[in-house]
Formats: C-alpha cells, structure tokens, sequence
C-alpha cells in the first residue's frame, strides 16, 4: 500500500516566482477563488476624466471655470493612466471635480458626472 501512496503522478508541474505576493494560494486545491484588493481599477477615473472633457463646454459656466474643471480631469486622466495611480491623489482629484460639478449647477450632464464621481470614490477602499 505505501508503494502506491509514495508513487508520483502524472501531471503538469508549474513553478511560479511570486515577487512580493499578498494572499498567495500554496498547495495543490481545486474551486480556488481568490480577491485581491491591492491595486486599484482606475476605468471608473479614466471614464469619468472623459465624460467630463466632452460635457465642460455644456455647463454654463464661465471660461475660467471651465478651464480649471479641464485641467483638474486631464490631471485625473494622467493620474488614472500612470504605471503606479495613487488612490489618494485620484481621490483628491476627483473631489475636486466632484465639487466643480456640484456648483456647476443641476443640469443633466452635470448630474451624470456627480454619479461618476461619487461611483469612481465608491470603488477605492
């Protein structure tokens, strides 16, 4: 019996180099579901930097405004795009546009651009 306990079986070996690993699944398992919550999905920051440059010249508001909402998104925008975004600068960011939007007054476009926000916020821990 010990004979076919010790036996190696056929299969598929894989070696993996897990540089600086969180949560890392060692072991042979099946059904395995892992989360990983250490980066970030910056799509929702992207799509809201977007959304915005289309809909700025739809506000209202006056040219000033307008170019400081434009330059707080393009400044989301290249955070959202970098190798490494930082949560609190795009935080930071997006609050800021947030509150443009909010004071830009209750126009429709401006309304879909506060949900952005506020579901781009809601995705960062």
């Amino acid at each position: 019996m010990q004979d076919h306990t010790n036996q190696q079986r056929p299969g598929t070996t894989y070696n993996n180099f897990l540089p600086n690993a969180q949560g890392v699944i060692i072991g042979e398992q099946q059904n395995v579901m892992q989360n990983n919550t250490v980066g970030i999905d910056p799509s929702a920051f992207v799509q809201l930097a977007g959304y915005v440059g289309q809909i700025s010249s739809t506000l209202g508001i006056s040219e000033a405004d307008r170019a400081e909402l434009e330059r707080v998104a393009q400044e989301l925008h290249d955070e959202a795009t970098s190798a490494n975004p930082e949560p609190d600068r795009m935080r930071q960011f997006t609050t800021r546009v947030k509150a443009m939007l909010v004071d830009a007054g209750a126009t429709a476009a401006a309304q879909v651009g506060i949900q952005m926000a506020e579901q781009a916020l809601g995705t960062l821990v």
